[in-house]
C-alpha cells in the first residue's frame, strides 16, 4: 500500500530528495493510532495520496526561501493533523480512530491539499500558500451535553516568490490583512497564534482569484463555528493590489465626484430588487451603503457590470447564502473616474 504522509515528514525534516523507489510504506509496521488509520480507511488512503502528490508539485520551482516556509508550515500542519482529530487534542497512542474521527482526519487531508493547491504561476508570478494551524480542547468537553471535544483553526494565505520591492511590499500587506483575519473570531489576533478560542472552530483564506502584470485580486474567505450552534457563520470578501503601485485598490480609484456613493447605493438595491426580488430583508436601505461603497465587496471580474458582493444575514435570511447585485458599467459611467478602465481591467 502506498502511503506518502510519513515519507513527506522524512523528506520536510531532513531535507532529502524524494525518490521514486522510495514511494511506498509498509503498512505491516504501522505503529501508532494515526497510522493505522492511514492504512486501514480506504477514503483516508485516497487523501494521503492526493496529500503526497499536492505537496511535490507545490514545492516545485520554489525558491530555497519559499520551499523552506512550506516545509515548516507542513511540519506544522502534520502536528495539528494528528491532534486535531484526537480527543484531546493530544496525538493518540493507544487505541484507534472510531468512524468520526477517521471522517475528521479525511477532512484536514483534504482541505490542507486545497491549500497546496494555492502554490502556482498567474500572470506570470508566482505564488506560494503560507498557513497556520491551531487545535485546543474544547473547556467544555466534559459536559454531558458536549459533543465537540477539539476546537480547530485553519489560516491560509499566499505570498509571491520574489525579493523585489513590489513583492515585498505586496507580501506584506497579505501577511497584515492575514493578521486581521486570524483576529476576526480569535482573542489575540497573531499570525503566530492563529486563535485561542477553544469553542468554536474556523477555516479562514486569502488566495488568488486573478493576476495579471500590474495587479493581483484576492479571494477572501472566512467561516466560524461556535460549538453549540446552529449552523456556522462565513463571509465573502475581495482584495484588489496594484502592485505597479504597491498598495491596494481605493474607491476612488474607480469613482470620482461627489454622487458615486448615493448613485451606486441607489443602483445596487435596485439591482437586487430585480435580482432577488421577495428573498430580500431590506427595508431600510441606508444600513448597507458602507457595503456597497466598499472595493472589498467589489468583484472586477465582470467586464460588463460591476458585481457587488453581500454577506448572509445582510440582505436577506441565512439559508438564502451570499447575494450579489450585478450593476452594468454603463449605468455608471457618469460616476467614474478618468483612469477608472486602468484599475478595471
Amino acid at each position: 500500500m502506498f502511503r506518502h504522509v510519513f515519507l513527506l515528514a522524512l523528506v520536510m525534516l531532513t531535507g532529502m530528495s524524494l525518490p521514486a523507489a522510495a514511494a511506498s510504506f509498509d503498512c505491516a509496521k504501522a505503529a501508532t493510532p494515526f497510522e493505522h488509520a492511514i492504512c486501514d480507511d480506504t477514503a483516508l488512503s485516497m487523501a494521503d495520496d492526493r496529500l503526497a502528490k499536492t505537496y511535490q508539485t507545490a514545492v516545485g520551482g520554489l525558491s530555497e526561501a519559499a520551499l523552506a516556509a512550506v516545509r515548516g508550515d507542513q511540519r506544522t500542519w502534520l502536528d495539528y493533523a494528528r491532534r486535531a482529530c484526537a480527543p484531546d487534542a493530544k496525538p493518540m497512542t493507544t487505541g484507534s480512530y472510531d468512524e468520526d474521527r477517521t471522517r475528521c482526519l479525511v477532512t484536514l487531508f483534504n482541505s490542507r491539499s486545497v491549500v497546496l493547491e494555492t502554490s502556482r504561476m498567474m500572470g506570470g508570478k508566482r505564488f506560494y500558500p503560507r498557513a497556520q494551524y491551531s487545535a485546543l480542547p474544547d473547556p467544555d468537553a466534559e459536559s454531558p451535553d458536549s459533543y465537540w471535544a477539539v476546537a480547530t483553526h485553519e489560516l491560509s494565505y499566499v505570498q509571491l516568490d520574489a525579493e523585489d520591492a513590489s513583492a515585498k511590499a505586496f507580501n506584506a500587506y497579505i501577511e497584515e490583512q492575514a493578521v486581521a483575519l486570524s483576529g476576526s473570531f480569535g482573542e489575540e489576533g497573531a499570525i503566530d497564534d492563529v486563535q485561542t478560542d477553544g469553542s468554536s472552530d474556523s477555516l479562514n483564506s486569502i488566495r488568488v482569484k486573478d493576476a495579471n502584470y500590474n495587479s493581483v485580486t484576492l479571494d477572501v474567505n472566512t467561516y466560524w463555528y461556535g460549538h453549540g450552534a446552529a449552523h456556522g457563520n462565513w463571509t465573502v470578501d475581495y482584495l484588489h493590489y496594484r502592485l505597479d503601485e504597491n498598495r491596494p485598490l481605493v474607491a476612488e480609484d474607480i469613482f470620482a465626484g461627489k454622487r458615486w456613493k448615493t448613485a451606486l447605493l441607489d443602483l445596487a438595491v435596485e439591482a437586487l430588487r430585480a435580482e432577488h426580488g421577495d428573498e430580500l430583508m431590506l427595508d431600510d436601505t441606508q444600513y448597507i451603503a458602507g457595503a456597497v461603497t466598499d472595493p472589498d465587496r467589489w468583484d472586477l471580474s465582470d467586464p460588463y457590470s460591476l458585481i457587488v458582493q453581500f454577506q448572509p444575514y445582510e440582505v436577506s435570511y441565512y439559508a438564502y447564502g451570499a447575494p450579489t447585485a450585478r450593476i452594468p458599467w454603463g449605468k455608471l459611467q457618469d460616476y467614474l473616474s478618468e483612469d477608472a478602465e486602468g484599475y478595471r481591467y
